[in-house]
């Protein structure tokens, strides 16, 4: 399993193309395990479509509000 996956609601920055996304489900490619993946909602892009976006491929821009109060 890849280290420190994001939790839903994290907003990322797409390193490519510097947009921004937030984190909706978390996607592994069997069991739990290899392949960390995010199915994310694009800012500009069309509502409620969620794209799948490699955990390699963003950076942290923002966790959501509950993970920062622990």
């Amino acid at each position: 399993m890849p280290e420190n996956p994001y939790p839903v609601d994290t907003v990322v920055r797409l390193i490519n193309t510097n947009e921004f996304a937030l984190i909706r489900k978390l996607n592994f490619l069997k069991d739990g395990k290899y392949f960390l993946n995010y199915l994310c909602e694009i800012e500009g892009r069309k509502t409620g479509a969620l794209y799948c976006v490699f955990h390699d491929d963003v950076q942290l821009e923002c966790l959501p509000e509950s993970s920062q109060q622990q």
